[in-house]
């Protein structure tokens, strides 16, 4: 009799769990796509606050709404497209708001247990071998490798170093937009004042092709490029953006001041520029003077022939966005890559819409 109330109550135990868990990640879940949503809200203010005039009347706010409904399935999705119309000046059917592309299609498309490679910078050459900025060394859980797994003493550590001789970057291995990159020389390197408790890349800084050196020369430009893989098992390339910094930052992350230029994949560069919340810069770089239209890139091929093999490689996700630098030589490297929600909006925007048949084909 004891053992059959014990089994009871264990059914019991376990079924609660599973209400508890179900519970909250049904919360997570709210609060994050609110929190989305509130973002898109104030982003639109922004602009609208910057043009000096908005796009989105009560007609097409009423459009927008229904078009979510019918198609998106609720009404709410409302304010990501609301922020792209201000953006585009015109509301484009087959958009997929910020909140569905997140919350709705990435989960679907990448597999959280595969997603979180990318989050994984130390890794990056096991996965993707020849084809990334290679690491001098790595720091995991306290320890230092060499790339090819073997643990490296201080004094190996320092030889390393005295063979390098320009600047070296060190990058937080789940770090994201630039945030917590140091840029140091191997001979001022102190390894007892790098941040605790953070796996760590080591990379020579590299040298960028020439006409990315001319766009701006402070920081290394990457090619941001994002590719699906269909259900035909082929790689398609959804966009191509080039970053860049600006004001003499070091990084071409958008949103520590940089800016983006929109590529097409026969190579031809939009004559405009745009900064972190997708208002044009120009048509040229402030620093530099050189007109983006004026971009030649004869390593484009290479480029997007890098992302596809990589992307064939790792499978497992469907959705990447690929950060490439290329050097002098015009050979493409993977820099980072990215399936955890991948740069999106700002672009979907402004080029979009990339991912009409998720939405349009699946809703007729």
């Amino acid at each position: 009799m004891d053992k059959e109330i014990y089994s009871i109550s264990s059914k019991i135990l376990y079924r609660m769990r599973l209400l508890l868990g179900r519970v909250d990640q049904f919360w997570e879940n709210y609060v994050a796509t609110k929190m989305s949503r509130d973002e898109a809200n104030n982003l639109r203010k922004q602009v609208v606050a910057q043009v000096g005039k908005a796009v989105v009347d009560k007609k097409i706010r009423s459009e927008i709404k229904a078009y979510c409904a019918e198609v998106l399935g609720d009404a709410s999705y409302w304010p990501w497209l609301a922020y792209y119309t201000e953006l585009r000046g015109e509301f484009k059917k087959g958009w997929m708001p910020v909140d569905y592309y997140r919350f709705k299609f990435l989960p679907k498309m990448n597999p959280e247990k595969y997603m979180r490679f990318s989050e994984a910078k130390t890794i990056d050459h096991k996965l993707f071998n020849g084809a990334v900025v290679d690491p001098l060394f790595t720091r995991t859980n306290g320890q230092y490798y060499h790339k090819d797994g073997s643990v490296l003493k201080q004094q190996e550590l320092d030889q390393i170093l005295q063979e390098v001789n320009n600047e070296i970057i060190i990058k937080p291995d789940s770090g994201r937009a630039g945030e917590g990159i140091i840029f140091t020389k191997p001979d001022e390197l102190q390894f007892e004042k790098l941040p605790e408790n953070t796996d760590l890349i080591f990379q020579r800084v590299v040298k960028q092709h020439t006409e990315l050196q001319k766009l701006y020369p402070h920081s290394v430009n990457t090619l941001r490029v994002q590719t699906l893989l269909d259900d035909n098992g082929i790689v398609q390339v959804k966009y191509i953006v080039i970053r860049f910094g600006r004001g003499g930052s070091r990084v071409d992350n958008a949103s520590r001041g940089g800016g983006w230029i929109f590529v097409h994949v026969d190579g031809a560069v939009e004559p405009i520029a745009f900064d972190n919340i997708g208002l044009e810069i120009g048509k040229r770089h402030p620093d530099t003077g050189m007109f983006y239209s004026d971009l030649k890139l004869p390593f484009l091929r290479d480029v997007i022939s890098l992302c596809k093999a990589a992307h064939h490689s790792f499978p497992y996700t469907r959705v990447i966005g690929w950060d490439i630098f290329v050097n002098k030589k015009e050979e493409p490297k993977i820099i980072e890559w990215n399936a955890n929600n991948p740069f999106f909006d700002i672009i979907e925007a402004r080029f979009g819409p990339f991912f009409s048949e998720f939405i349009l084909d699946e809703n007729k």
